[in-house]
């Protein structure tokens, strides 16, 4: 994930360690790295880190919640998960266009 804003950019590198357990390797990038912004740089990351723990409890909590025997797969929420929805429409067309293709050259 890339993650900018003014004057500032980090990366987290998510890496699968098991079926549910994960890494994240942190890397921040600032567009001022001399002495007067040695402060608010180190503002940023304390920022981001607390961000972070939050989205972890935030994410731990999902992840109980799926594992419980209450839990049923559903339909996305178009209305709250519009972003996961668009992205598996688009997969969907753009596979359904691959198959065509190959069904096509197949029959060349």
């Amino acid at each position: 994930m890339i993650n900018a804003y003014e004057g500032v950019m980090d990366t987290n590198l998510v890496l699968p360690l098991a079926v549910d357990k994960c890494a994240v390797v942190f890397d921040y990038y600032f567009s001022d790295i001399g002495k007067k912004s040695l402060k608010r740089n180190q503002a940023s990351i304390k920022v981001s880190e607390k961000v972070q723990d939050e989205d972890v409890a935030i994410c731990d909590a999902v992840q109980k919640g799926l594992a419980s025997r209450a839990y049923l797969a559903g339909r996305l929420s178009v209305r709250r998960e519009a972003g996961e929805h668009l992205f598996h429409r688009l997969l969907h067309a753009d596979l359904t266009r691959g198959i065509e293709r190959q069904k096509n050259s197949a029959a060349d």
